[in-house]
C-alpha cells in the first residue's frame, strides 16, 4: 500500500511540474547512475537488484536523451568538479563488475545515443571460462525444481539436505576457500547434476560470466572507459590487503587498456574514511559508493554517491531520482 501511494504521489508531483522545478533547482549537481548486469535470459528474475532487462535500460537511456540530460564521462566529470564547472544536468553512467552482458546488451544501446560510460571491472573472473561461483551456486538453487536432494554427497562439512536454509551459503563459504577455480567448477558440476541444472549450458550462456580479453577492445571502441573494482570484489580496511586488491586489479587489467586506471568503485558498496589512505597512495582520483545521492563541488572525491537503477525501480521512481526531486526530499529530511 505504501509503495502504491508513493507512486501516485510521484505521478502527481510530475504532473504539477515539481520534477521540472527540482531539475532546475539542482541543475548544477552531478548525477552518477549505477548499473550492474543486463538480463540475457532470466537473470532479472533471479537477482532483480543486480540484473536489469535491456528493454528497461533502453527506456532509461531514451529518457535521458529525450530530456536532454548532459551525459559526460567520469574523467570529464572529475576535471569539471575540480574546476567547479559542472555543465547543467550532468549525468555519468557507471557499470559495476564487468558481466558479459555489458558487451552483448548494454553497449549497442549506449552506442545508439553515443553515451560514454565507465565500467568498473573486477579482475579475478576476467578472461575466465567460468561463471562467478557465488552467483552460480545461488542461480542453480533458483532454477531447480527438484526436492529432497542428497546434498551430503557433495561432502561439504555441515551440509546435509536442500531443506537446510543455509545450504547455498554453506556451499559458497566452502567453495571460496578452495585453492583453485577448477575445484570450484567441479563443485558446480556436481551440484548441477544433483539439482538437474546443466552447468555446461549455464557456462555457455555466459549470463554469470565476465568479459574476456578479446572483448576489451570492443568495449573501448564503443566508448566504455574501464576502471578499478578490486581483484576479488573485496576491499577490507586492512591496508596491505586493500592495497593488494588494487595492485592485482591494475596489474591484470591495465596492460590491455589505452590509459592508466585512476578511478575506483567500492565493491559491495562498503566504504569508509579509513579506506582513503590506500586510495591516495595509489593515486586514485575518485571512488564511487552505492549510497544514493547527488554530487556537488564540495563532495569528497572518495565518496561520490550514485543513483542505483535496477528492476526494482519503476520508471516514475527513476524520473524522481534523476530530476533531483528525491534529493530535495532527502535534503529537507536532513534539515
Amino acid at each position: 500500500m505504501y509503495h502504491k501511494i508513493k507512486i501516485l504521489f510521484f505521478h502527481l508531483c510530475r504532473l504539477l511540474g515539481i520534477f521540472w522545478l527540482s531539475r532546475r533547482l539542482l541543475h548544477k549537481k552531478l548525477r552518477i547512475l549505477c548499473y550492474h548486469g543486463f538480463s540475457i535470459l532470466d537473470e532479472h528474475e533471479f537477482r532483480p537488484g543486480l540484473f536489469i532487462e535491456p528493454d528497461v535500460f533502453a527506456r532509461r537511456m531514451q529518457y535521458l536523451a529525450d530530456k536532454k540530460y548532459n551525459i559526460i564521462s567520469l574523467q570529464e566529470a572529475y576535471e569539471l568538479k575540480e574546476k567547479r564547472l559542472f555543465p547543467d544536468d550532468a549525468v555519468v553512467l557507471t557499470i559495476d563488475d564487468g558481466f558479459y552482458s555489458v558487451l552483448k546488451l548494454s553497449l549497442p544501446i549506449l552506442r545508439k545515443h553515443n553515451f560514454p560510460a565507465t565500467l568498473y571491472l573486477t579482475s579475478y573472473y576476467f578472461d575466465k571460462n567460468s561463471p562467478v561461483f557465488r552467483l552460480a551456486v545461488d542461480y542453480m538453487f533458483f532454477k531447480t525444481k527438484k526436492i529432497n536432494i542428497p546434498l551430503e554427497t557433495l561432502a561439504i562439512p555441515g551440509l546435509f539436505s536442500q531443506d537446510d536454509s543455509d545450504a547455498s551459503e554453506k556451499i559458497i563459504t566452502y567453495g571460496i576457500q578452495l585453492e583453485t577455480e577448477d575445484q570450484r567448477i567441479d563443485i558446480l558440476k556436481k551440484l548441477g547434476t544433483l539439482l538437474d541444472v546443466d552447468y555446461e549450458a549455464l557456462n555457455v550462456s555466459r549470463i554469470l560470466n565476465l568479459i574476456t580479453l578479446p572483448e576489451i577492445n570492443d568495449l573501448l571502441d564503443g566508448g566504455i572507459d574501464i576502471q578499478l573494482h578490486t581483484h576479488r570484489h573485496r576491499f577490507p580496511t586492512d591496508y596491505e590487503t586493500a592495497s593488494y586488491e588494487i595492485e592485482k586489479n591494475k596489474k591484470i587489467i591495465n596492460p590491455h587498456l589505452r590509459q592508466p586506471m585512476t578511478h575506483f568503485c567500492y565493491p559491495n558498496g562498503v566504504w569508509g574514511n579509513d579506506h582513503w589512505p590506500v586510495l591516495e597512495d595509489h593515486k586514485i582520483l575518485t571512488a564511487t559508493t552505492c549510497v544514493t545521492g547527488l554530487i556537488d563541488y564540495d563532495t569528497p572525491n572518495y565518496s561520490l554517491d550514485r543513483i542505483l537503477d535496477d528492476m526494482r525501480i519503476s520508471q516514475i521512481e527513476f524520473e524522481a531520482e534523476i530530476s533531483g526531486f528525491n534529493e530535495l526530499i532527502r535534503l529537507i529530511r536532513r534539515k
